[in-house]
C-alpha cells in the first residue's frame, strides 16, 4: 500500500509541477522619453545632447502557469537601468535611472517539436528612482506609475527541460513625474523595445 502511495505522490507532484516554468535572462531597450530628453539637453548637456532613442539594460526573471496545452499566465519582473554624465560649463552632471517593472502577462502559446512560441500582453506597476549629481550634491526621487507591454518570445530546447529563450517585445510606460536639482520637475514616461535573451526550465 505504502508503494501506492509513494507512486500516486510522485505522480501528482509531476502532473502540477509540469505546468510551471521558471526564465531568467538580460536584454537591452532602446527608448525614448521625450521629457528626459528635453529636460537633460536644456540644462546639462552642453554638446553632448540626449539622443531621441537611446539604449538601457534589462535584467529579468519571470515565473509561468500553464492553464492549459495554449494559455499560459506569468509573473515578470524586469530591472532597467539607464544613465547618462556630461562635462558642461557649470561641472559634471550625472543621472542614474533605475526601474522595477513587474507585470502580469497572459501569453497564447504553440508548442512544436523541440520548440514553444509564445505571443501575449500585460501590465504592471512601475517603480522609478533618480539619482542626480552636480557640484558635489547628490539628490535622489522616486516616483510610481504603471506600464503596458506586449512581447513575443521563442523557447529553443537546449537540452532535457532547458530552452534558450530570444523575446522581443514592446512598451509604454508611464512610471510618473519627479521632482529635479534644478526645481522643476519632468515626467519619465516612455516608449521603447526590447530585445531579451535568457535560459527557461520547464518543470
Amino acid at each position: 500500500m505504502k508503494k501506492y502511495l509513494v507512486a500516486l505522490f510522485f505522480y501528482v507532484t509531476t502532473i502540477i509541477c509540469a505546468q510551471y516554468d521558471v526564465s531568467a535572462g538580460m536584454g537591452l531597450h532602446f527608448f525614448s522619453s521625450p521629457d528626459l530628453r528635453d529636460y537633460i539637453n536644456s540644462n546639462f548637456s552642453a554638446s553632448d545632447d540626449l539622443a531621441s532613442f537611446n539604449t538601457s539594460a534589462d535584467f529579468f526573471a519571470e515565473i509561468g502557469y500553464n492553464l492549459n496545452d495554449n494559455y499560459q499566465i506569468s509573473a515578470e519582473l524586469t530591472y532597467n537601468i539607464f544613465s547618462y554624465n556630461s562635462n558642461f560649463s557649470s561641472g559634471v552632471y550625472d543621472l542614474q535611472l533605475a526601474q522595477y517593472k513587474p507585470s502580469i502577462i497572459g501569453y497564447y502559446v504553440i508548442n512544436g517539436l523541440n520548440y514553444k512560441f509564445k505571443l501575449g500582453g500585460g501590465l504592471g506597476l512601475r517603480f522609478a528612482e533618480v539619482e542626480e549629481k552636480l557640484y558635489g550634491t547628490t539628490e535622489g526621487y522616486s516616483t510610481t506609475g504603471f506600464g503596458l507591454l506586449l512581447k513575443a518570445q521563442g523557447d529553443t530546447r537546449l537540452g532535457g527541460n532547458f530552452y534558450a529563450i530570444i523575446a522581443g517585445e514592446i512598451r509604454y510606460e508611464l512610471p510618473g513625474e519627479i521632482n529635479t536639482l534644478t526645481e522643476g520637475t519632468f515626467n519619465l514616461n516612455s516608449f521603447g523595445v526590447g530585445l531579451k535573451l535568457g535560459t527557461v526550465y520547464y518543470f
